[in-house]
């Protein structure tokens, strides 16, 4: 029933509600790390190149909505896909019509572009970890690629980039090796982001 750009709002009152209250709960509000798989991957990739876009904040322009971390699993990073990399991608295009964006295309090409992660690419993104399989029959692996090589060209913070062989979309849905090796690394790049984030703290 919502269309966009209410997903992203929502996900962004969540983490303004996340960094005023996380203290309560023995939490760190000045170090926030954001992960999700799929359409997850897609806002939290948003969340971590967004921070403080008034559009996204409405009635909340001024809350601080930056991520010190970000891990999107299989997301979904350019809604057009503007390099041609997949074939027969005007498919996908046409299901956000459909369910997600008020519009097509090339009635609103500046909202599109502001729901596509691959647009918002800054050298000021904070660190991300990018997990995708290379099998993924729903986001294809090209898309991961080309959205690591956009990042890893500005960005100055760490690009990390996992293609996992044989993997399909939802690859940790199941418990296996491959999940459990997943798991520890995002485990060690999590830990390695928030060492680092202390260690600017106290210089």
């Amino acid at each position: 029933a919502a269309k966009w750009p209410a997903h992203v709002v929502d996900a962004k009152r969540a983490l303004a509600w996340l960094r005023e209250h996380v203290a309560e709960h023995g939490g760190d509000p000045g170090f926030i790390a954001v992960s999700g798989g799929s359409a997850g991957g897609h806002l939290i990739s948003l969340l971590a190149l967004t921070a403080g876009h008034a559009e996204f904040q409405p009635g909340f322009e001024q809350a601080d909505t930056e991520v010190q971390a970000a891990v999107p699993y299989y997301g979904k990073y350019d809604f057009l896909d503007r390099e041609g990399l997949v074939d027969g991608s005007h498919g996908f295009t046409q299901f956000l019509v459909d369910r997600v964006m008020p519009c097509p295309p090339p009635a609103d090409p500046a909202l599109w572009d502001s729901a596509s992660p691959a647009e918002q690419v800054h050298a000021g993104a904070p660190p991300m970890f990018v997990l995708q399989g290379s099998h993924d029959t729903l986001i294809f692996v090209q898309e991961a690629r080309a959205f690591v090589r956009k990042l890893r060209a500005v960005a100055t913070r760490p690009v990390v980039y996992a293609e996992l062989a044989g993997a399909q979309h939802a690859f940790d849905a199941l418990h296996s090796i491959r999940t459990e090796h997943a798991v520890d690394a995002v485990h060690r790049f999590l830990e390695l982001c928030y060492s680092d984030h202390l260690r600017r703290r106290q210089s």
